[in-house]
């Protein structure tokens, strides 16, 4: 992707770094079974598993830890994409090459319609859409978003920023951070992460129902809110892969 000189900082855009699709759900099933509930329906296209390390802690912890509640605890791995799973929490995630949003709805609605099947989930307590970009360079001076500081602009230090706000029954967080390293080709690469989260409460959406469209919805509210922070120069020396 393209670079953009403005403001005194070049930024170089990569491709997403990570797309996320998220349910958090009501069971009434023990953990201990969860897993092979879900591995008879997805070991056609997710054959590996592993633990993750948060697996390890002991269950008591894990159980009165609010922090944990939704925390996955064992991935299954497959064709360019991974799944996560945890008591309360199923996800899909995108896994090396962005491969589309087109791509990703297809295995949404495969994995929806299998999650069906094994039958463990009874209602949806959190529908969430999240994309993690990188862009190489301070992305702040590139944004229509303007910090200040006593009236005047900051610029050229490390900066965090973290605002939640509302677009109709959808909730967004977006967190930008310019301190971000991101490893690439075995190289460290010094840059800004644009971290952007959409999701829906359990009164939006019905996991059998209408999460697709859901889904739906909340990724073409994540694209327009991504789109309308860049400035139009930096925009347009891109080659926009947000589809």
């Amino acid at each position: 992707m393209g670079s953009d000189q403005n403001n005194g900082g070049t930024v170089d855009a990569f491709p997403h770094l990570e797309a996320v699709l998220e349910i958090r759900f009501v069971t009434g099933e023990d953990w201990a079974f969860l897993p092979g509930l879900l591995v008879t329906q997805i070991k056609e296209r997710y054959p590996k598993s592993e633990k993750l390390p948060i697996a390890e802690m002991p269950e008591e912890l894990l159980r009165n830890d609010p922090a944990l509640t939704y925390a996955p605890r064992i991935r299954f791995i497959g064709e360019g994409f991974v799944i996560q799973f945890g008591p309360r929490v199923v996800s899909l995630l995108t896994r090396g090459e962005y491969p589309g949003w087109p791509r990703i709805r297809e295995e949404l609605a495969w994995l929806l319609e299998r999650i069906k099947l094994a039958g463990f989930i009874h209602e949806g307590e959190r529908l969430g859409m999240r994309y993690i970009d990188f862009f190489e360079g301070d992305i702040f001076s590139q944004l229509v978003l303007d910090i200040r500081s006593d009236g005047q602009p900051i610029s050229g230090v490390e900066m965090n920023f973290a605002t939640v706000f509302r677009r109709g029954d959808l909730t967004a967080r977006l967190v930008l951070n310019n301190g971000a390293m991101v490893t690439r080709e075995n190289q460290v690469v010094p840059g800004s992460i644009l971290d952007l989260d959409v999701w829906l409460e359990a009164s939006g959406f019905d996991v059998f129902g209408d999460a697709a469209e859901r889904f739906e919805e909340a990724h073409r509210c994540n694209k327009e809110i991504f789109f309308g922070l860049l400035k139009t120069d930096f925009l347009d020396s891109l080659v926009p892969e947000f589809d």
